[in-house]
This record gives C-alpha cells, structure tokens and sequence, in this order.
C-alpha cells in the first residue's frame, strides 16, 4: 500500500510509539544547512543540539549587537527574523554588565579578558573558540560577532584538562555550550534541561563528551541555569523547558541566520538508536539515583537554592530589559543601605543598653565610685 503525504504524521507516531520512551536520538532538518538533535536519556535528562552548517548557501551567525542585549532568547530570534538562538555568555550581577567577549554585527561592546574565553565569528564567516588561557585584542582578529565563556570543555576534540578542575562541573544542572570544528565551517549548539523530574540536567563533561561526539574540534561553556533556552523558528519557537517556567531576559545571544524551509515541509524527521556509550553512561547514573530531583538534591547547595527559589524571582519576570543596567545597580545599592541601618540600629540598641547598665551598676553601688561626694560623720 503507498503512503500518502497525509498518513505520514500517523505512521512517524506510530514509529516513534515503538522506539523505548526512554532513549531517543530524533533528527529534524529545520532549515537548509541546520539540524536539530533531540536527545532523551534514562538519568533522567533531555538534551536539544544545533549542527549549524557555515558552508551551506545563507547560512552564518548573528550574535548580539548592544542595542539589542537584554532580551530572552525567543524574542531575539523572532525580532532578528533568525532561523534557530541560543542563550549567550555571562554578565555581572552588580553592573549587569557583559563578562568577557561580547560583540555583534561588527560591533565589539566588551573585551576579552582572563578569566572568559569566546566564541567568535570573523567576516569571513569563519567560527572558532579562544580559549579563556589567551587574552586577545578582538578587533585584531577581525571579531565581528562574539560571546564570551568558560570554562573550556574540549580541546583538538577531547575532553579539555581545565575541565576536571573547574567549580561545579560535575554537578547536573541545565546547560548551554557552542562548540566548533576543526577548519571553522561547522558550529555545534547544544542544551540540556534541568531542575525537574524529566530532566535533572547534565554535567560539563556530559555536555562535552556531546560536543565531541558531534565533530567539535573546540567548545566552551555559556551561561546556564535558569538562561538555558534554545529557539528554533520553524518547530514552534523554543524547544527545550526552561527550568524557571518562563523564559530568562540574557544578555546576549548566538543566532542562526538560514534559509526558509521550503514550503510545503518535507517530512525530514528521522529516528536513530542512542549511542550504546551514551546508553550506559546514562544507565549508571540512574543506577546511582539522585534523591527528590524536582528539590535539586545532588546538585549542591548553590542548585538546591535555584531549583527551590529560583521560580520565584520576581526580578527576572519584571522584563526590564536594557533597564536592568540602572534598576539592578540601585536595588543593590538599596538593599546594602538597608542592611547598614538595620546594622547601626543593632549596635546603637546594644550600646544604649549597655550605658544604662553602667548607669544601674553605679546607682547600686551608692556612689562608691571616685567621684562620690564623702558622707558627714556624726
């Protein structure tokens, strides 16, 4: 019996309905030079990938110019008209302001320095990660668009050593990273989930040992969290669950600019067996178990804080946007003079209680003190 186009939807349900619910490896062609994994492992944790394809005709990288940091991920992708985002680097949390490399349409707003490293496109079109060891000039290298981010997860296309050594590494969280190949023409985009039942996040080296598996030569960790989304235009908007509920307004961005997708959608969408590696690595995680995964457990304090509380920060459902610069400043400043006072209040209390105790102490005693008057004798 042929298959009509409108029975394709019917059986790509009923293949996906025969493939284990517990490991899928999905591939959609979203647009020309694109493609998107979507990955479900047993630890529990899901997984989104972007192969961006820099060789492909209209295919290239927009990251944020200035006038347009300060957006969530979605809104970036559908005001730059851009085929597939991803959330960008790292900022201060007093200034607010960029951490690092940070340049876009040409434009570099923050420089390098020695903590961050980047991930940089040239005007030629060509990719490539500098590693947070080198402090370079950006517009020396013909920067064009760029975020920074650290630490460094993979090098000549193995697990970097910086990565075994940095904070919070091996904790599972939701994660963003960018990775690139070896001759630049190829850039790897990749999330995790985290924070819920269904996906309790990743490792850095998780995150890594994806890059490599994808082709990275290079790749280099970005802000995640409660940052952590992935956009893709013609698949509905964002892909992943961001662990807060809502999308997080970033500072900046990476974008795929690529061609529309021809009309009518061919049904490009393939299913493939989990990597056995992946498989058993899932597995032994799960084997360990991890606790109350919706309370952050097994993820250290600092997680458990952000998976319990982090929903409830009002800050970020504000939508200040380049406000933010200004508002965030003087709440800081608002709350340390309000911790000031309630300290000198504290201490003025202490030391007024302990005068009238001298006082107290000096009246029982009858004015047996130096400068009492003497009593007349009979």
């Amino acid at each position: 019996m042929l298959t009509t186009p409108r029975m394709l939807p019917a059986a790509l349900t009923g293949l996906l309905l025969t493939v284990p619910a517990r490991a899928l490896d999905i591939w959609t062609e979203p647009n020309p030079g694109v493609r998107h994994l979507h990955r479900t492992t047993p630890s529990p944790a899901e997984f989104h990938a972007l192969v961006v394809d820099l060789t492909a005709p209209g295919v290239r990288i927009r990251c944020t110019p200035p006038r347009e940091r300060w957006k969530s991920t979605s809104a970036y992708g559908r005001d730059a008209n851009l085929a597939a985002a991803i959330n960008g680097g790292f900022w201060g949390q007093f200034g607010q302001g960029a951490e690092g490399l940070a340049a876009g349409a040409g434009t570099i707003w923050s420089s390098d320095d020695e903590r961050h490293g980047f991930f940089a496109v040239s005007a030629t079109g060509r990719a490539w990660i500098s590693p947070p060891a080198d402090v370079v000039e950006a517009g020396r290298r013909a920067v064009t668009d760029g975020v920074s981010g650290r630490p460094l997860i993979v090098e000549r296309g193995h697990l970097a050593p910086e990565l075994y050594t940095f904070p919070r590494a091996w904790g599972r969280e939701p994660r963003s990273v960018v990775g690139v190949s070896e001759d630049g023409h190829r850039v790897f985009l990749a999330t995790v989930d985290g924070r819920r039942v269904t996906s309790r996040g990743g490792t850095l080296p998780e995150m890594a040992e994806l890059m490599v598996e994808l082709g990275a030569w290079r790749a280099v960790n970005l802000d995640g969290g409660g940052s952590t989304t992935m956009y893709v235009a013609s698949e509905g908007g964002v892909v992943n669950r961001p662990s807060r509920g809502w999308e997080r307004e970033v500072i900046n961005h990476i974008g795929v600019i690529a061609p529309e997708p021809p009309r009518p959608v061919p049904q490009s969408r393939s299913v493939q067996e989990t990597p056995r590696d992946v498989m058993a690595h899932a597995e032994q995680v799960r084997a360990r178990g991890h606790g109350d995964v919706a309370a952050g457990d097994d993820t250290g304090a600092r997680g458990w804080l952000r998976a319990r509380f982090g929903r409830f920060m009002v800050l970020d459902r504000l939508h200040l946007g380049k406000h933010r610069e200004v508002v965030v400043p003087l709440l800081w400043v608002g709350l340390l003079s309000a911790v000031l006072s309630v300290v000198f209040w504290v201490v003025s209390r202490v030391r007024r209680r302990n005068a009238r105790r001298l006082a107290a102490r000096g009246a029982s005693r009858g004015g047996e003190g130096p400068g009492a008057v003497p009593q007349a004798q009979p």
